[in-house]
């Protein structure tokens, strides 16, 4: 985190304008994930619903309606609370949409299954600074728990990616 003061926040960070992109961005998610098959589409569909929510209420938050303070109290969206006491530079924040474009990437070409455990691994030992084992640690963590609930309690076969997939591209 940065330790320059909030006040500073460029307007384009506080604005209204980052939570309507969001919003934009969701929906088109939510619209193009309509022409998958019900089982492809079950997941995007409900990250992008989620997003829309969420967005919608950082737009609310941002606002100047009725009830917009207690959503940014309730919600932590204020720039002027504990947690948002900061004001990172845009290569963090280029940083922060470029790991989440690897764990995309990585998701779509060695599945879910194994995907989630090397990005919160490697995640945890290069963004967080923590030690070879304990980031291990929690790769190992992730991968129990996903193999335990979704594979095994709910015998959900979790996406396996373009790499594991009969006929990979297009399979999609």
């Amino acid at each position: 985190m940065s330790d320059r003061d909030a006040s500073e926040a460029p307007y384009s960070v506080t604005s209204i304008w980052p939570a309507v992109v969001l919003l934009v961005f969701a929906i088109v998610v939510f619209t193009i994930a309509r022409g998958y098959s019900a089982t492809s589409a079950r997941f995007p569909s409900m990250v992008a619903g989620a997003m829309i929510v969420l967005a919608l209420f950082d737009i609310w938050s941002r606002s100047n309606l009725p009830g917009a303070k207690l959503v940014g109290t309730f919600g932590g969206t204020s720039f002027r609370q504990r947690e948002m006491m900061h004001n990172p530079r845009f290569l963090e924040q280029l940083e922060c949409v470029g790991w989440i474009a690897g764990a995309f990437v990585l998701m779509a070409t060695v599945g879910l299954l194994a995907a989630s455990p090397i990005f919160c691994a490697a995640f945890v030992r290069l963004r967080g600074r923590r030690s070879v084992i304990v980031s291990a640690g929690i790769g190992l963590g992730v991968l129990a728990f996903q193999f335990i609930v979704f594979e095994w309690a709910l015998d959900y076969e979790l996406y396996r990616g373009l790499a594991f997939t009969k006929g990979g591209v297009s399979a999609w």
